[in-house]
């Protein structure tokens, strides 16, 4: 008997759907979302629908952990280290204003406060040339400061680095050595965008949800492999595609739209099967409520 298991987390149930590959039969089954051990309420989903986790060849796992974080405010306490004198990108962000008429409007927090920001001397050029060496000792000391601020988690954002990103690779790779048990990650790690408002930005977001959706990743996937899982275990990708446990964990930021798009997916499928050329896609979770076209 071989499964291969779908399951999604949202803010108020954990859901879980098997095809077995032998009956060809579909089975559904749901839990409530355990926030203390999220990995709970997975399990208690198996033992519902009566799958050992060890008959199964795949899970698939659509979660809007990510997006319901951001939304709440329910990251972790993220640094930003960046090159000297750009500390305040994540501020100045774009001109834009979405509500050009609005004349109270004001932009939401950073999701990392100024007096968590902290420059390092460094430059490339726009070329990739190096206009000014990373600084080591600089780095180091910035290290010392961090361990001071109790943050769990670093983002490094250098400028003109996505033509050039050895400066960040070398500092996020000190870093790790200098905070090990601090999460870091990198904007080059995760975009290569060259505008540099878009990557400070894709990178604060990720060092904001990474320590907690690594954490609670690994713990699945070892508590899976404790029950004799042996098969993979993929996230659902904002893009619709599947990453890694080992991707998730460097890029949790990829999962921002993970729990809608599965139904994005499934809503154009019965579309396409009904003769329908375009439809909406609706789903009211505990926390978010999303909407998509299908052209």
């Amino acid at each position: 008997m071989s499964y291969a298991i779908a399951v999604d987390i949202g803010g108020t149930f954990t859901d879980l759907v098997a095809f077995d590959h032998d009956s060809q039969k579909v089975l559904y089954d749901k839990s409530p979302t355990t926030y203390d051990n999220l990995v709970t309420g997975i399990l208690d989903c198996f033992n519902k629908a009566q799958i050992k986790p060890a008959a199964a060849s795949l899970v698939n796992h659509g979660t809007t952990l990510v997006i319901n974080s951001l939304i709440e405010r329910k990251g972790s306490r993220a640094a930003l280290v960046t090159s000297k004198g750009f500390r305040d990108i994540l501020e100045i962000a774009r001109g834009n204003r979405p509500d050009p008429f609005d004349l109270q409007y004001q932009r939401d927090e950073p999701l990392i406060p100024r007096e968590l920001r902290l420059e390092v001397p460094e430059r490339m050029g726009s070329k990739g040339e190096v206009v000014t060496a990373l600084d080591i000792p600089a780095l180091e000391q910035l290290a010392g400061e961090i361990k001071k601020l109790g943050v769990e988690s670093v983002a490094i954002f250098f400028m003109n680095s996505y033509i050039n990103p050895a400066h960040e690779e070398a500092a996020a790779e000190k870093l790790k050595q200098l905070l090990p048990n601090v999460y870091v990650t990198f904007s080059t790690d995760l975009t290569r965008e060259w505008y540099e408002y878009e990557r400070c930005s894709t990178v604060a977001a990720n060092a904001y949800v990474g320590p907690l959706v690594s954490t609670y990743i690994r713990r699945l996937d070892d508590d899976l492999k404790q029950q004799g899982f042996g098969g993979s275990l993929f996230m659902m990708g904002s893009n619709g595609g599947l990453l890694s446990a080992e991707r998730t964990c460097r890029q949790p930021i990829g999962l921002v739209e993970s729990g809608p798009i599965g139904g994005c997916i499934g809503a154009s499928a019965y579309a396409e099967k009904l003769g329908v050329k375009n439809v909406v896609a609706f789903d009211m979770g505990g926390t978010t409520a999303k909407c998509a076209l299908v052209e």
